[in-house]
């Protein structure tokens, strides 16, 4: 049996992961100097706003002023100015739900419900509450919003045998559509390599998905 073939758009942004790691690599001494830069620049002078430190640091650097972003975002730097306030119980609530989803998401989710918080700010506090490593699965709807689908096709995969997943102890209602579901993120890695037919990765939120399949907080 032929196996299926690969989509060229999936390709194209594996292609386009590897080659950003590897024609930009950070050293130690990048990440040293993108330290200092931020605990001693960014977001210091009213008049460069926050942003020439950094442009100025990236061209230094010879790397992307996002790379330099990124980097530091990771590394859990943010500018002196820039503290946030404390979170409410409300807005960590939002946080726990939507845990699986990017940064640039979990931002949406909050504005929506009225809270304004950085792309930054939601990277920190997740580190500092471990949240990603105490998530190891999530239900069928929110599965579906990752994948950018709705929960009826993941529920499909499901009874296809394509995915697997386990029934959770409640009672199901219209309400709780694809929530009687509970899918470990090891089948749905396992998912996604044995079915690339079937996943349309152009809706798939790519950094969700890249953190799935290399295990790394992005």
């Amino acid at each position: 049996m032929t196996p299926p073939a690969v989509p060229v758009p999936f390709l194209s942004f594996v292609w386009l992961y590897a080659m950003s790691n590897r024609y930009h690599h950070i050293t130690d001494e990048a990440k040293e100097e993108i330290r200092r830069v931020y605990q001693e620049e960014v977001g210091m002078g009213a008049p460069c706003n926050g942003y020439g430190p950094v442009r100025r640091l990236a061209k230094r650097l010879n790397l992307p002023r996002w790379k330099v972003t990124r980097t530091a975002i990771n590394m859990g730097l943010i500018a002196r100015q820039k503290k946030e306030s404390a979170w409410s119980a409300r807005e960590l609530k939002i946080m726990e739900t939507n845990v699986h989803r990017s940064p640039e998401t979990i931002q949406r989710y909050l504005k929506k419900e009225g809270y304004n918080r950085t792309t930054t700010g939601i990277v920190i506090k997740r580190k500092k509450m471990r949240m990603l490593q105490n998530m190891d699965g999530q239900s069928a709807t929110s599965l579906a919003e990752c994948f950018g689908v709705d929960a009826k096709t993941v529920q499909h995969w499901i009874k296809k045998d394509y995915l697997r997943a386990e029934r959770r102890e409640m009672k199901h209602t219209p309400q709780h559509k694809g929530d009687t579901y509970y899918i470990r993120d090891r089948w749905v890695k396992d998912f996604v390599i044995d079915n690339l037919a079937v996943v349309d990765f152009r809706k798939a939120d790519k950094w969700w998905l890249v953190s799935l399949l290399t295990g790394e907080d992005l």
